[in-house]
Protein backbone atom coordinates (compact mmCIF):
# COMPACT_ATOMS: atom_id res chain seq x y z
CA UNK A 1 0.00 0.00 0.00
CA UNK A 2 1.53 3.18 -1.49
CA UNK A 3 1.83 5.72 1.32
CA UNK A 4 2.40 9.26 0.74
CA UNK A 5 4.58 11.89 3.10
CA UNK A 6 5.89 15.51 2.77
CA UNK A 7 10.11 16.31 2.44
CA UNK A 8 10.75 19.04 4.58
CA UNK A 9 10.87 22.50 3.20
CA UNK A 10 14.32 23.33 2.87
CA UNK A 11 14.46 20.06 0.52
CA UNK A 12 12.77 22.38 -2.04
CA UNK A 13 13.97 21.56 -5.72
CA UNK A 14 15.28 24.68 -7.89
CA UNK A 15 16.10 24.14 -11.68
CA UNK A 16 16.27 26.04 -15.01
CA UNK A 17 15.04 23.60 -17.67
CA UNK A 18 14.01 25.71 -20.44
CA UNK A 19 10.99 25.70 -22.47
CA UNK A 20 10.81 26.81 -26.29
CA UNK A 21 8.00 27.70 -27.79
CA UNK A 22 7.14 26.53 -31.83
CA UNK A 23 4.58 27.46 -33.89
CA UNK A 24 4.07 29.83 -36.89
CA UNK A 25 2.62 33.08 -37.35
CA UNK A 26 -0.99 33.27 -35.57
CA UNK A 27 -0.78 30.15 -33.95
CA UNK A 28 -1.47 31.86 -30.99
CA UNK A 29 2.19 31.34 -28.70
CA UNK A 30 1.52 34.88 -27.34
CA UNK A 31 -2.03 34.65 -26.69
CA UNK A 32 -1.22 30.91 -24.77
CA UNK A 33 1.52 32.95 -22.59
CA UNK A 34 -0.83 35.44 -21.75
CA UNK A 35 -3.28 32.73 -20.91
CA UNK A 36 -1.58 30.62 -19.02
CA UNK A 37 -1.65 32.95 -15.49
CA UNK A 38 -5.92 33.05 -16.48
CA UNK A 39 -5.75 29.41 -16.42
CA UNK A 40 -3.55 29.00 -13.30
CA UNK A 41 -6.26 30.91 -11.51
CA UNK A 42 -9.12 29.20 -12.95
CA UNK A 43 -7.58 26.77 -12.44
CA UNK A 44 -7.20 26.89 -8.53
CA UNK A 45 -10.68 27.29 -7.55
CA UNK A 46 -11.01 23.75 -7.75
CA UNK A 47 -9.69 21.39 -5.01
CA UNK A 48 -6.72 18.63 -6.04
CA UNK A 49 -6.24 20.49 -9.40
CA UNK A 50 -3.56 23.02 -9.81
CA UNK A 51 -4.20 24.13 -6.44
CA UNK A 52 -0.84 26.24 -5.22
CA UNK A 53 0.58 26.68 -8.29
CA UNK A 54 1.88 30.36 -8.69
CA UNK A 55 3.57 32.22 -12.18
CA UNK A 56 5.89 35.22 -11.41
CA UNK A 57 9.19 36.73 -12.00
CA UNK A 58 12.34 38.05 -10.70
CA UNK A 59 12.72 39.92 -14.02
CA UNK A 60 11.36 43.22 -14.60
CA UNK A 61 11.41 43.04 -18.13
CA UNK A 62 10.05 39.71 -18.06
CA UNK A 63 7.92 40.85 -15.06
CA UNK A 64 6.27 43.45 -17.32
CA UNK A 65 5.77 41.16 -20.48
CA UNK A 66 4.01 38.70 -17.94
CA UNK A 67 1.82 41.45 -16.27
CA UNK A 68 1.08 43.20 -20.45
CA UNK A 69 0.16 40.24 -21.61
CA UNK A 70 -2.29 39.30 -18.89
CA UNK A 71 -4.03 42.25 -19.06
CA UNK A 72 -4.41 42.99 -22.86
CA UNK A 73 -6.50 39.76 -22.77
CA UNK A 74 -8.44 40.74 -19.01
CA UNK A 75 -9.01 44.05 -19.43
CA UNK A 76 -8.79 45.31 -22.88
CA UNK A 77 -10.05 42.00 -24.51
CA UNK A 78 -7.19 42.56 -27.14
CA UNK A 79 -4.69 39.82 -28.22
CA UNK A 80 -1.05 40.27 -26.97
CA UNK A 81 1.08 41.57 -30.23
CA UNK A 82 2.76 39.41 -32.67
CA UNK A 83 6.18 38.35 -32.02
CA UNK A 84 8.42 40.43 -34.11
CA UNK A 85 11.74 38.79 -32.98
CA UNK A 86 12.83 36.44 -30.29
CA UNK A 87 11.16 37.23 -26.99
CA UNK A 88 12.65 35.80 -24.20
CA UNK A 89 10.47 35.11 -20.70
CA UNK A 90 12.48 34.03 -17.52
CA UNK A 91 9.09 33.56 -15.44
CA UNK A 92 8.67 30.83 -12.11
CA UNK A 93 6.58 28.44 -11.55
CA UNK A 94 6.38 27.47 -8.38
CA UNK A 95 4.25 24.58 -7.00
CA UNK A 96 4.11 20.72 -6.10
CA UNK A 97 4.96 17.60 -7.97
CA UNK A 98 4.54 14.28 -6.40
CA UNK A 99 8.13 12.03 -6.05
CA UNK A 100 8.06 8.70 -6.18
CA UNK A 101 10.34 7.09 -2.92
CA UNK A 102 11.52 3.74 -1.40
CA UNK A 103 9.26 3.40 2.21
CA UNK A 104 10.77 0.22 2.58
CA UNK A 105 10.03 -4.24 1.73
CA UNK A 106 6.03 -4.19 1.64
CA UNK A 107 5.34 -0.71 0.49
CA UNK A 108 6.25 2.17 -1.43
CA UNK A 109 6.51 5.88 -0.61
CA UNK A 110 5.35 8.96 -2.66
CA UNK A 111 6.54 12.31 -1.95
CA UNK A 112 4.76 16.10 -2.29
CA UNK A 113 8.14 18.27 -3.34
CA UNK A 114 7.88 21.56 -3.65
CA UNK A 115 9.83 22.65 -7.05
CA UNK A 116 10.75 26.66 -8.03
CA UNK A 117 11.38 25.86 -12.17
CA UNK A 118 12.69 28.76 -14.05
CA UNK A 119 10.48 28.46 -17.17
CA UNK A 120 13.16 30.34 -19.96
CA UNK A 121 10.41 30.37 -22.59
CA UNK A 122 11.35 31.73 -25.93
CA UNK A 123 8.20 32.77 -28.16
CA UNK A 124 10.03 33.31 -31.92
CA UNK A 125 7.95 35.06 -34.25
CA UNK A 126 6.45 32.20 -36.58
CA UNK A 127 8.26 33.47 -39.67
CA UNK A 128 11.90 32.13 -37.97
CA UNK A 129 10.43 28.40 -38.52
CA UNK A 130 10.58 29.22 -42.55
CA UNK A 131 14.46 28.72 -44.02
CA UNK A 132 14.48 31.18 -46.49
CA UNK A 133 13.11 34.04 -45.05
CA UNK A 134 14.67 34.84 -41.49
CA UNK A 135 18.14 36.55 -40.53
CA UNK A 136 20.80 33.91 -39.66
CA UNK A 137 21.91 35.20 -36.75
CA UNK A 138 18.07 35.23 -35.34
CA UNK A 139 17.87 31.83 -36.59
CA UNK A 140 21.14 30.82 -35.06
CA UNK A 141 19.85 32.12 -31.57
CA UNK A 142 16.17 30.05 -32.00
CA UNK A 143 18.63 26.64 -32.52
CA UNK A 144 20.53 27.33 -29.83
CA UNK A 145 18.33 28.08 -27.26
CA UNK A 146 15.98 24.84 -28.53
CA UNK A 147 19.41 22.55 -28.47
CA UNK A 148 19.65 24.01 -24.42
CA UNK A 149 15.97 23.51 -24.09
CA UNK A 150 14.97 20.23 -22.48
CA UNK A 151 11.55 21.02 -23.45
CA UNK A 152 9.03 22.40 -26.23
CA UNK A 153 5.74 23.70 -26.52
CA UNK A 154 4.72 23.20 -30.31
CA UNK A 155 1.47 25.30 -31.47
CA UNK A 156 -0.32 23.57 -34.67
CA UNK A 157 -2.56 26.15 -35.73
CA UNK A 158 -5.36 24.04 -37.70
CA UNK A 159 -6.75 27.15 -39.47
CA UNK A 160 -3.34 27.89 -41.07
CA UNK A 161 -2.98 24.79 -42.22
CA UNK A 162 -5.85 24.93 -44.01
CA UNK A 163 -5.17 28.52 -45.82
CA UNK A 164 -1.65 27.84 -46.16
CA UNK A 165 -0.19 24.15 -44.98
CA UNK A 166 3.41 25.06 -43.90
CA UNK A 167 3.58 23.08 -40.86
CA UNK A 168 5.41 20.22 -42.28
CA UNK A 169 8.06 22.56 -44.06
CA UNK A 170 8.54 24.96 -41.84
CA UNK A 171 8.77 22.05 -38.75
CA UNK A 172 11.24 20.06 -41.01
CA UNK A 173 13.97 22.63 -41.98
CA UNK A 174 13.78 23.29 -37.76
CA UNK A 175 14.68 19.47 -36.97
CA UNK A 176 17.28 19.67 -39.35
CA UNK A 177 18.80 22.45 -37.81
CA UNK A 178 18.09 21.01 -34.13
CA UNK A 179 19.48 17.16 -34.96
CA UNK A 180 22.89 19.28 -35.80
CA UNK A 181 23.32 21.14 -32.90
CA UNK A 182 22.45 18.63 -30.43
CA UNK A 183 24.84 15.38 -31.28
CA UNK A 184 27.93 16.59 -29.24
CA UNK A 185 25.58 15.96 -25.72
CA UNK A 186 26.02 12.36 -24.27
CA UNK A 187 22.42 11.47 -24.32
CA UNK A 188 21.72 12.16 -28.00
CA UNK A 189 21.19 8.59 -29.64
CA UNK A 190 20.03 9.69 -32.57
CA UNK A 191 16.44 11.19 -31.57
CA UNK A 192 15.97 14.56 -30.00
CA UNK A 193 16.31 14.22 -26.03
CA UNK A 194 13.74 16.69 -25.30
CA UNK A 195 10.18 16.34 -23.71
CA UNK A 196 7.38 17.67 -26.79
CA UNK A 197 3.74 19.08 -25.53
CA UNK A 198 2.20 19.17 -28.68
CA UNK A 199 -1.15 21.47 -28.94
CA UNK A 200 -3.92 21.69 -31.29
CA UNK A 201 -5.06 25.42 -31.24
CA UNK A 202 -8.57 27.30 -31.32
CA UNK A 203 -10.68 24.92 -30.04
CA UNK A 204 -13.42 27.48 -30.02
CA UNK A 205 -13.07 28.10 -33.98
CA UNK A 206 -16.26 26.54 -35.88
CA UNK A 207 -14.32 24.17 -38.11
CA UNK A 208 -11.75 22.92 -35.21
CA UNK A 209 -15.27 22.10 -32.83
CA UNK A 210 -17.13 20.41 -35.19
CA UNK A 211 -14.46 18.32 -36.39
CA UNK A 212 -14.31 17.15 -32.77
CA UNK A 213 -17.70 16.92 -32.25
CA UNK A 214 -18.14 15.03 -35.27
CA UNK A 215 -15.86 12.26 -34.12
CA UNK A 216 -17.73 12.08 -31.12
CA UNK A 217 -14.53 13.34 -28.93
CA UNK A 218 -16.06 16.06 -26.69
CA UNK A 219 -16.47 14.96 -23.17
CA UNK A 220 -17.81 17.54 -20.47
CA UNK A 221 -14.99 18.88 -18.23
CA UNK A 222 -16.81 17.99 -14.70
CA UNK A 223 -14.65 20.74 -13.03
CA UNK A 224 -15.75 23.42 -15.36
CA UNK A 225 -18.88 25.62 -14.30
CA UNK A 226 -20.12 26.54 -17.36
CA UNK A 227 -19.71 22.81 -18.70
CA UNK A 228 -17.27 23.75 -21.34
CA UNK A 229 -16.18 20.44 -23.36
CA UNK A 230 -13.28 19.62 -23.62
CA UNK A 231 -11.18 16.94 -26.14
CA UNK A 232 -9.28 14.14 -23.82
CA UNK A 233 -5.56 13.93 -24.25
CA UNK A 234 -6.19 10.35 -25.52
CA UNK A 235 -7.83 11.44 -28.83
CA UNK A 236 -5.89 14.66 -29.14
CA UNK A 237 -3.41 13.46 -31.78
CA UNK A 238 -6.25 11.50 -33.53
CA UNK A 239 -7.90 14.64 -34.22
CA UNK A 240 -4.71 15.40 -35.16
CA UNK A 241 -4.61 13.96 -38.20
CA UNK A 242 -8.50 14.26 -39.01
CA UNK A 243 -7.89 18.25 -39.35
CA UNK A 244 -4.34 17.61 -41.11
CA UNK A 245 -6.57 15.89 -43.63
CA UNK A 246 -8.30 19.29 -44.85
CA UNK A 247 -4.62 20.92 -44.99
CA UNK A 248 -3.73 23.22 -47.98
CA UNK A 249 -0.86 20.74 -48.83
CA UNK A 250 -1.02 16.89 -48.69
CA UNK A 251 2.06 16.83 -46.52
CA UNK A 252 0.07 18.14 -43.40
CA UNK A 253 -0.48 14.84 -42.45
CA UNK A 254 3.11 14.03 -42.19
CA UNK A 255 3.95 16.32 -39.14
CA UNK A 256 3.28 14.02 -36.41
CA UNK A 257 5.18 10.88 -37.71
CA UNK A 258 7.68 13.75 -38.24
CA UNK A 259 8.15 14.38 -35.10
CA UNK A 260 7.39 11.42 -33.58
CA UNK A 261 10.57 9.93 -36.05
CA UNK A 262 13.03 13.03 -34.39
CA UNK A 263 11.75 12.98 -30.87
CA UNK A 264 10.86 10.10 -28.30
CA UNK A 265 7.39 8.84 -28.97
CA UNK A 266 7.09 8.21 -25.60
CA UNK A 267 8.38 11.64 -24.20
CA UNK A 268 5.70 13.39 -26.76
CA UNK A 269 2.22 13.88 -25.75
CA UNK A 270 -1.06 15.57 -27.33
CA UNK A 271 -3.11 18.36 -26.55
CA UNK A 272 -6.15 20.33 -27.63
CA UNK A 273 -6.53 23.82 -26.14
CA UNK A 274 -8.23 26.97 -27.15
CA UNK A 275 -6.04 29.87 -24.99
CA UNK A 276 -9.54 32.61 -25.14
CA UNK A 277 -11.99 29.56 -24.55
CA UNK A 278 -15.58 29.10 -25.63
CA UNK A 279 -17.96 31.90 -26.02
CA UNK A 280 -20.53 32.07 -23.31
CA UNK A 281 -24.27 33.00 -24.11
CA UNK A 282 -24.59 36.49 -22.53
CA UNK A 283 -28.15 35.12 -20.98
CA UNK A 284 -27.51 31.66 -20.11
CA UNK A 285 -23.93 32.37 -18.74
CA UNK A 286 -23.62 29.06 -19.93
CA UNK A 287 -21.46 26.97 -22.62
CA UNK A 288 -23.79 26.88 -26.12
CA UNK A 289 -22.25 24.93 -28.85
CA UNK A 290 -23.89 26.55 -31.54
CA UNK A 291 -21.86 29.94 -31.19
CA UNK A 292 -18.29 28.35 -29.76
CA UNK A 293 -15.97 30.93 -31.05
CA UNK A 294 -14.76 33.53 -28.79
CA UNK A 295 -12.72 35.65 -31.36
CA UNK A 296 -14.62 39.20 -33.23
CA UNK A 297 -12.79 39.96 -36.31
CA UNK A 298 -12.36 44.02 -36.92
CA UNK A 299 -13.04 45.05 -40.85
CA UNK A 300 -9.77 46.30 -40.87
CA UNK A 301 -8.48 42.43 -39.97
CA UNK A 302 -7.56 43.13 -36.25
CA UNK A 303 -9.20 40.21 -34.01
CA UNK A 304 -10.90 40.71 -30.32
CA UNK A 305 -11.71 39.04 -27.48
CA UNK A 306 -15.84 38.90 -27.84
CA UNK A 307 -16.53 37.20 -24.04
CA UNK A 308 -14.53 36.55 -20.94
CA UNK A 309 -11.49 34.42 -21.51
CA UNK A 310 -11.57 30.78 -20.03
CA UNK A 311 -8.57 29.13 -21.19
CA UNK A 312 -9.41 25.48 -22.11
CA UNK A 313 -6.32 23.05 -21.60
CA UNK A 314 -3.39 25.93 -21.27
CA UNK A 315 -2.56 24.77 -17.91
CA UNK A 316 -2.31 21.15 -18.72
CA UNK A 317 0.43 21.05 -21.26
CA UNK A 318 2.98 23.39 -19.10
CA UNK A 319 2.07 21.30 -16.26
CA UNK A 320 3.22 17.60 -17.96
CA UNK A 321 6.34 19.34 -19.22
CA UNK A 322 7.37 20.07 -15.81
CA UNK A 323 6.29 17.05 -13.65
CA UNK A 324 8.67 15.41 -16.85
CA UNK A 325 11.40 17.92 -16.21
CA UNK A 326 11.40 17.93 -12.64
CA UNK A 327 11.03 14.28 -12.03
CA UNK A 328 13.81 13.33 -14.81
CA UNK A 329 16.18 16.02 -13.02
Amino acid sequence: MAKKGRLPPDQTHRAEPGIAMLGATGSGKSTFLGALQIAFLNRARYPGETEGWRLWSRDEASRAELVKMHTALTSKGEFPMPTRGIDRFDWILEGKVERPGNGGLWHSQTYDQRVELTLKLTDPTGELTGYEQMGRQLRGELIDHMASSRGILYMFDPIREFNRGDAYDKTYSLIMDLMAAVPDEQRFDGRLPHYLAICVTKLDEPRVFRTAQSLNMLVRNDHDAHGFPIVHDTDARDLLLELCKVGRKGNTSMVPQLLEEYFHPDRITYFVTSSVGFMLNKRTRQFDDQDTENVYRLASGDSLVRGPVNPINVVEPVLWLVNRLALSA
